[in-house]
């Protein structure tokens, strides 16, 4: 019996010496807290990724984000893992160390190093198959975080290059969209590349960004054209927009839509002020939408005076005022315009210059600075199974009782849910082909997008979304008139994602 507990004992006691150690995490963790991967195969008969068939590389470990570490350590960590089978025996699992190891590069300043990582991750060998799969994914991502390189050492030239690059890998997803136009709103100038993104983006998510980009440019009419339609996809607008469009719209020369416009806001922000008054949060938010709709509106009312020739109105309009929240672009342009009517001493100690150069140091710092790296830790697109695709598909067939075309807004448009976690741009891509289907069976050639609004986190595969909503019309839509310049046709959805989201053929 002593011997008995004598080894139960030194049992326990070599447990407990022992448990830290198999605790601690292991290099592949500390690098992007995340363990193995299953090996991407290929089953060429019917073009499809799978996953396992040649098996796991390397022991099992729970994944632990909160275990990365940053910085000098977390380079140190991320060479270590290239030394592990997981990594060793897998090139994807490869390519997301050495992406990480470029990010933290990037953290410490080191930009050369970082685009050697990016390159480096983008060479990894891939049979043709995954390749494709993975240039849309990760191999994407080594091209962005290559871009914010080049951005940080003042390459302005060659970041926008790349990050139009890294947008086309996968011409119908959002996310590198948006990052690339986060990067090309730095110079005034709208190039082509910057263009065809901007309109890309439009037609899959209806949003202020074009209306950005256009007024930077210094295209008033392109912005009041894009707010106004944009205005038009909202059952009711805020006051903050509307003020917005009634100062493009002055801008632009439209004092009549102007007018119009600034007579309808007003009467919103009296009705929303008077819910500004008590110190709950509703009433705090209905305070500062009231504060920066009046601020447009005084900017909006300023040029329309000045347009109309009444000169000592738009200088009063614009006087006593230290600084300005609204948009930087509009702003400087407002009064840049009185000062230049105006004379001397008008709006005085207002630089519009500055505003503006302020404004686009708040833009550069985001994108170069501390800012960034939490997009380029979790949310630059990994590697996500390319199954997901045809899981959708069978979600979105008509036997499917999920993401189903339902009527909204009174029966004005059409939504569909999805409710499945899955890469921010897969779940976009699944939501066009669902509106795409829709559409072709109610007898319609295109559709528009009214909302595309969803919940996203960051998760092993990148920026994802868990809940999405998305709202169309077709032209059997009375509402399809005002955004018809923003259509899809079916035929250009399915000819581009259509084989990809249908569900897998039964194995013969």
């Amino acid at each position: 019996m002593g011997h008995a507990f004598r080894l139960a004992v030194a049992g326990i006691l070599l447990a407990a010496t022992a448990a830290p150690a198999l605790a601690a995490p292991s290099a592949l963790i500390r690098c992007d807290g995340y363990g193995r991967r299953q090996t991407p195969g290929e089953q060429v008969g019917r073009g499809l990724l799978i996953l396992g068939t040649l098996g796991l590389f390397g022991s099992a470990e729970a994944d632990n984000p909160g275990a990365r570490e940053a910085g000098e350590k977390g380079i140190a960590a991320c060479t270590e893992a290239l030394t592990d089978s997981r990594t060793t025996g897998n090139p994807v699992r490869r390519a997301e160390v050495l992406l990480m190891r470029g990010v933290r590069q990037f953290e410490m300043g080191r930009f050369d190093d970082a685009i050697a990582d990016a390159r480096a991750a983008r060479a990894v060998e891939l049979t043709p198959l995954v390749r494709a799969h993975f240039d849309r994914t990760l191999g994407a991502s080594t091209i962005m975080l290559e871009a914010f390189a080049r951005l940080s050492q003042s390459n302005q030239a060659e970041a926008e290059k790349l990050a139009h690059q890294a947008a086309q890998a996968r011409p119908t997803g959002l996310y590198m969209a948006e990052e690339a136009l986060r990067i090309m709103t730095l110079t005034p100038e709208i190039t082509p590349e910057e263009k065809t993104l901007l309109e890309r983006d439009w037609k899959m998510s209806p949003n202020m960004r074009p209306v950005l980009n256009l007024s930077g440019a210094g295209d008033w009419a392109g912005a009041a054209a894009a707010i106004k339609t944009l205005v038009a996809t909202f059952t009711k607008p805020g006051v903050v927009i509307l003020s917005h469009q009634a100062a493009l719209q002055a801008l632009a020369g439209d004092t009549k839509g102007a007018e119009e416009t600034l007579a309808r806001v007003g009467q919103d922000i009296d009705e929303l002020a008077a819910k500004a008054g008590g110190t709950d949060q509703n009433a705090q938010t209905a305070a500062q939408q009231v504060a920066r709709a009046d601020e447009m509106v005084q900017l909006a009312k300023a040029q329309v005076a000045l347009n109309q020739g009444k000169i000592e109105e738009a200088k009063g309009l614009l006087a006593g005022r230290p600084r300005w929240l609204s948009p930087a672009s509009l702003t400087a342009q407002i009064i840049a315009n009185v000062q230049a009517r105006g004379g001397p001493g008008t709006v005085p100690g207002i630089d519009p210059a500055k505003i503006r150069a302020d404004a686009m140091k708040v833009v550069r710092e985001a994108l170069t600075g501390k800012g960034v790296l939490n997009n380029l830790v979790v949310a630059l697109p990994r590697w996500e199974d390319a199954s997901e695709a045809q899981d959708f598909g069978k979600l979105i067939a008509p036997t499917s009782k999920v993401m189903q075309p339902k009527p909204t807004r009174d029966g004005a448009a059409t939504s569909i849910v999805s409710a499945r976690s899955a890469a921010l741009d897969t779940v976009n891509e699944a939501l066009l082909v669902a509106a795409a289907r829709a559409t072709a069976a109610r007898g319609q050639d295109k559709f528009a997008v009214l909302i595309n609004f969803g919940s996203n986190r960051g998760t092993r595969a990148g920026i994802t979304s868990s809940f999405t909503l998305f709202d169309f019309v077709t032209p059997a839509d009375a509402l399809f008139a005002t955004q018809a310049s923003r259509a899809f046709t079916v035929a250009e959805i399915e000819t581009a994602l259509g084989a990809q989201y249908r569900a897998p053929l039964p194995q013969r």
